[in-house]
């Protein structure tokens, strides 16, 4: 799969904020607060482009979830059709993709400095980015 073309609002920091802001407080949930998705939509808010796959949005379940992302190469190769290969973590800046690893599991997260942020059980969560391994370059 190639690559979409996508690059950031010329207000994209103010668009981080008010996403941020406003998923604060949202709980985790299949399909439309999972790792994948909230990546997406932080995406979807910085650029009016939203890089997740026909089809991805539709489960609700982690057994359909699981099939969705195996299906489509992991969450590399989901992240990878969207924004292109992946690069070391360390370069990573504000806004990107990362993939983190959070024990035995990994998860996609937004950069956001020294931390990358995610959903979590009781709403947004951040890990030091120590935990991501690549990132993808949101333009």
């Amino acid at each position: 799969m190639k690559s979409m073309h996508i690059s950031r609002l010329p207000d994209w920091q103010l668009r981080l904020e008010a996403f941020v802001n406003a998923r604060r407080s949202t709980p985790f949930a299949w399909g439309t607060n999972d790792c994948g998705i909230f990546a997406a939509d932080c995406v979807l808010a910085l650029t009016g482009t939203d890089p997740a796959p026909k089809g991805m949005r539709e489960h609700r379940t982690a057994k359909q979830a699981a099939r969705a992302v195996n299906r489509r190469g992991g969450l590399m190769g989901i992240a990878t059709a969207a924004f292109g290969p992946a690069a070391p973590a360390v370069f990573a800046h504000v806004g990107d993709v990362v993939l983190v690893n959070i024990g035995k599991r990994q998860a996609l997260a937004i950069c956001n400095g020294s931390t990358a942020i995610g959903p979590s059980e009781i709403g947004m969560a951040c890990v030091s980015m120590d935990c991501a391994t690549v990132f993808w370059r949101v333009p």
